[in-house]
């Protein structure tokens, strides 16, 4: 990784779109949400024939609560697993307009981060979140102009009011990684797995 020097790309995986998945919930989904699991499905990639994995969450905290906790990148260290490291180094406040054309997005936070696993070195890249609390959504890349040790990563966050236990949200989580082919198997297979749960 290198802060001062772009990375090999501009991006290779396609970003997530903020807003709502559209994800449809059966019985049998409802039923592992209200068991206290998470429950994972597949959604479908705009202009491509692949798909990506989501995690659907029912969190006892209103959504105010668990945005606090998803932004508050700089102490990801101890609530993240296998966070080494996280802390903002730019974060711009955007005035959200009117304009049918733009989305409304309210903030760019810039974040150096740290993952590490047992016998691997730590692996450090830069990302670049989106947030939009009026489409109640999060997503990132990559910061492209710093040199990450991920190949590409993007990812995405949306929070709403559960739609039937007050003060509970209903979260959606994604998440896409690629990795050079020097990083270990077991870093990609964290990060491409055990990330989403």
């Amino acid at each position: 990784s290198d802060i001062s020097a772009p990375h090999s790309h501009t991006g290779k995986v396609s970003p997530f779109e903020p807003g709502d998945p559209k994800v449809s919930l059966n019985n049998k989904a409802k039923s592992i949400l209200s068991s206290g699991s998470p429950y994972q499905t597949t959604i479908h990639v705009p202009g491509s024939t692949s798909g990506r994995g989501l995690v659907v969450q029912d969190v006892h905290a209103p959504p105010d609560v668990v945005w606090d906790r998803i932004l508050d990148f700089d102490h990801y260290v101890g609530m993240v697993p296998k966070t080494a490291e996280s802390n903002n180094y730019e974060v711009i406040k955007h005035k959200v307009t009117k304009k049918r054309d733009q989305l409304p997005l309210e903030q760019t936070i810039y974040t150096k981060m740290k993952v590490g696993l047992p016998l691997v070195p730590k692996m450090t890249f830069f990302v670049k979140h989106l947030y939009y609390p009026a489409l109640n959504s999060l997503t990132w890349t990559l910061d492209y102009s710093r040199r990450s040790d991920f190949d590409d990563s993007v990812g995405y966050w949306y929070v709403v009011p559960h739609p039937d236990l007050p003060n509970w949200s209903r979260v959606y989580y994604s998440v896409s990684v690629s990795m050079y082919d020097w990083v270990p198997k077991a870093v990609v297979n964290f990060m491409s797995t055990k990330a989403l749960t």
